[in-house]
């Protein structure tokens, strides 16, 4: 990419100026750990961002990564419509009877999937690691360490040299839920005509489990919901109360959901006599995203991308897209017989279908025959994927430990991934971590740093 060369040159200055003490030294670093634990930006307590450089995407790079989540979302999203009609679509993505019972249910809009996350390593193109269907987080995090790196003294002096753009994900989250709660408004309006007029800013709760890791976040989202004038509060589904036709938490009114909690971890601790779900159900409530977005969230969705018998479904530039981002994906009950089965182990690794933070993922790579066997067998038993192994990214970024803020930065070399926050088959956000392992994720000990767009003329020249 012809970018690249400017890319590693403006890098390069970054660092020049992280060697500076008073631009970067332990005082700063201190200064940007209170900052972040005062503002709350922390995942189960710790600090998420530990480096004093944040990521970089040039504009080249931005407009290539659009291009895959557009053609992308358009393929998950035939997958989505057509699991609606197909049964046995459905079965081979492995949804329960359950997740097929909450999928058959209208949402009151279009699109079964309105925020969502695609996850890539980003090399020469980026290459799908997985895609985040339902309830993708870290949205709001970005914002407020967007905001905190700018005022760090070294970011502060590059941006007199660089021009940078920020990327406002908070920003596309909050039209995207107006947008969908204007559409379902307008939907129950024409079904009920001697209903109640719906009300043009709705009341939003966000809902996840009382003890979940990213309840700071959730803070953030309320915060920045309030002060664009839209009622919100956060509530736990223990605190759903459904009569009379309305939805309620504490004795308010709710009519939008931001459903943070993950259907199948709904479904691990309540059954479909819940509250939410008959508010559903009723049309009484307006969930975004919807139940459906289990649908493309199931690892198998991408087996079924990269299916040569369901290549025709897809038009050719999502067939394109496919062939080159989507590494070679397959059930892993189906995948002995397949064309993978020759592969050696270390360019395979085994995922759940379901699964998130990283849980149960099995690098070939990273453990010995035996180990692989027993997983590989454990995977055809349990409806794992098999994936093939996509190249890491390796990021150099100056660095500290929160154990030894005096210590300063260090320039350590580091896998980065770069994932793009999707709302309703638009790019809204990027969101980058970096870790040490290949499961690169915060709940794993990885870090999650903001993003922001280069350009490709220095300030002066």
């Amino acid at each position: 990419m012809r970018d690249d060369a400017f890319l590693a040159r403006a890098i390069d200055r970054y660092h020049e100026l992280c060697a500076d003490p008073s631009l970067a030294g332990p005082s700063v670093v201190q200064d940007f750990v209170q900052a972040q634990l005062d503002a709350k930006l922390t995942f189960g307590g710790v600090v998420q961002c530990r480096s004093l450089r944040p990521a970089l995407l040039t504009a080249e790079r931005l407009r290539e990564l659009e291009r895959a989540v557009e053609l992308l979302w358009q393929a998950f999203r035939q997958i989505e419509e057509r699991a609606l009609r197909d049964a046995s679509l459905a079965s081979a993505l492995g949804l329960s009877a359950q997740e097929r019972l909450l999928a058959a249910v209208e949402p009151g809009y279009n699109d079964a999937t309105v925020v969502s996350r695609l996850d890539t390593y980003f090399r020469e193109r980026p290459r799908v690691l997985e895609y985040n269907a339902d309830s993708p987080a870290g949205i709001s995090y970005q914002a407020g360490q967007a905001a905190l790196m700018r005022q760090t003294p070294a970011f502060a002096r590059f941006c007199q040299e660089y021009r940078l753009e920020e990327m406002h994900a908070d920003r596309s989250l909050r039209t995207t839920l107006l947008g969908v709660w204007h559409e379902f408004a307008d939907a129950r309006r024409r079904d009920r005509a001697n209903a109640d007029e719906p009300s043009s800013v709705p009341t939003i709760a966000v809902v996840d489990l009382s003890d979940a890791a990213t309840g700071p976040e959730f803070e953030l989202v309320v915060r920045d919901l309030q002060a664009h004038d839209i009622p919100a509060f956060i509530a736990a589904p223990e605190d759903l109360r459904y009569q009379s036709g309305e939805l309620s938490a504490f004795g308010k009114r709710i009519d939008l959901v931001y459903k943070r909690l993950l259907v199948a971890d709904f479904l691990a601790h309540f059954d479909l006599r819940h509250p939410l779900i008959r508010a559903y159900a009723d049309g009484a409530v307006c969930v975004a995203s919807s139940f459906r977005c289990t649908i493309a969230h199931k690892k198998k969705a991408l087996a079924i991308l990269k299916d040569p018998a369901r290549a025709g479904w897809f038009s050719a530039d999502q067939r394109r897209a496919i062939e080159t981002l989507v590494p070679a994906t397959w059930a892993a009950d189906s995948f002995a017989g397949s064309d993978g089965a020759a592969r050696a182990q270390n360019e395979l690794l085994l995922k759940p279908n379901d699964a998130h933070g990283g849980d149960g993922i099995v690098l070939g790579w990273d453990v010995d025959a035996e180990t692989w066997l027993a997983a590989s067998a454990a995977g055809m038993r349990n409806g794992f994927v098999v994936q093939e192994r996509v190249a890491p990214r390796m990021g150099t970024y100056p660095v500290f430990d929160l154990a030894k803020p005096a210590a300063g930065v260090s320039l350590q070399t580091l896998i980065e991934d770069c994932n793009a926050y999707v709302f309703r088959g638009r790019l809204g956000g990027v969101l980058t971590r970096l870790s040490q392992s290949q499961v690169i994720n915060v709940s794993k000990g990885g870090q999650a740093i903001p993003t922001f767009v280069l350009h490709g003329a220095q300030l002066g020249a």
